[in-house]
Order: structure tokens, then C-alpha cells, then sequence
């Protein structure tokens, strides 16, 4: 078995979650970066998504105590979220994380209340777990935050700045603009603004 002990920055194809999980298991603690390639991402010519997603974070928060900036690809279910929580706990010296979040049962279509529901249980994983000293999320996949929502996770950032980055334009409507701009006067908003999906996984791209 090969033990990468030195590796410190490990990039991933979305389509090989089950091969990175592998490398994780075996990097010996020193991974501060797992990022993704910037391409764009299709989830159904993925096959075990949901398995080897939740294999990929269960890895992670179990092998990576110096994680850094940190990419996720997973699905919106009870035990990804319960294993994304553990991440948080255990990872406390993330800076930076990207979380893309799809939904894989792609032989239904998703409810606008779905995707609401899932944004509002990211946000509450969040708002509990994650850890202080972290400056940045990207947001991009099958959910979205109601403004409600939203003003409340941003309440509990206070004394924080943060930068967001989303690929969903629903947060360029006048509504959205007016809340940011708002926490952005206050201090807890350095930058908000949308991206393609490729831009938002290349972590070159700075906000």
C-alpha cells in the first residue's frame, strides 16, 4: 500500500471520488489543500455518487487534522450532513472551503421547497460547527438560502468577515443585493458575488 506522507496539496477529478478517498486515507496528516479541477460538472455521469461522496468526507475528517482549503462534492442527505458536521468539528484550521451539493436522485425534480430545505440545513451545519478562523465559503449546487435564512446564518458572523462566492444568480435580485449590502456595511461581508461553476472550483481564482 502507498503512504503519501509528504503530500500537502492533492487535486481531484469530481469522477474519481473513490481513488481520492484512497489517497486521503493514506497522506499521513499532512494535506492542508484538497481541491477540484476546474471543469464544469455533470452528476449523472457519476456512478456511486452518493456512496464514494460519503466515503470522500468521512476520510477527510479522519486523516486530515491540518486541512486548510478544502473542495466538497457531496449529496444533500442525513448522513452526509452529519458526517460534513464531524468535518467541521475536527478540521479547525480550515480557511477556506468550497461545498457543492447535489442532489442524485435525478429521477425527480427538485421542488423549489426541496432546495430551500437543503440550503437551510447547510446553513445550520455551519452556524453550529464550523470553525472561527475560517474566511471563506463557495456555495454552488442543488440548493439555495431564502433570504430569511440567510440574514440569520450572517447575524451569527458578527465580528467575522467573510467572503462568499455562489454560482447561483438568485442572490443578484434587488432583495439579496439590499441584505448583503447591508452586512457588508456592518462589517461581516468583505465580498459577495456570483461565479460560473468553473470559476467558482478553481481556488486560483481569489475573491
Amino acid at each position: 500500500m502507498c503512504v503519501y506522507r509528504d503530500l500537502e496539496i492533492l487535486k481531484i477529478d469530481h469522477y474519481a471520488l473513490k481513488a481520492a478517498s484512497i489517497m486521503i486515507e493514506n497522506n499521513g496528516g499532512c494535506l492542508k489543500k484538497i481541491l477540484l479541477e476546474p471543469y464544469d460538472f455533470d452528476k449523472h455521469e457519476v456512478v456511486n455518487f452518493n456512496e464514494d461522496s460519503l466515503i470522500f468526507i468521512r476520510n477527510i475528517h479522519k486523516n486530515c487534522p491540518s486541512i486548510e482549503y478544502l473542495c466538497l462534492i457531496f449529496s444533500p442527505s442525513n448522513e452526509h450532513f452529519a458526517e460534513l458536521e464531524k468535518l467541521l468539528k475536527n478540521c479547525q484550521n480550515l480557511k477556506s472551503l468550497l461545498l457543492a451539493m447535489f442532489d442524485y436522485t435525478y429521477y425527480k425534480e427538485l421542488t423549489h421547497e426541496e432546495i430551500l430545505e437543503y440550503g437551510e440545513n447547510l446553513l445550520r451545519i455551519l452556524f453550529s460547527s464550523a470553525p472561527t478562523n475560517i474566511k471563506e465559503f463557495r456555495f454552488c449546487g442543488d440548493f439555495e438560502f431564502s433570504l430569511e435564512v440567510l440574514e440569520k446564518f450572517l447575524e451569527t458572523w458578527e465580528g467575522c468577515t467573510l467572503s462568499i462566492l455562489t454560482s447561483n444568480y438568485t442572490y443578484e435580485g434587488e432583495d439579496y443585493k439590499k441584505l448583503i449590502n447591508k452586512y457588508k456595511y456592518n462589517g461581516v461581508i468583505k465580498e459577495f458575488r456570483y461565479e460560473t461553476y468553473k470559476n467558482m472550483v478553481n481556488m486560483d481564482i481569489k475573491i
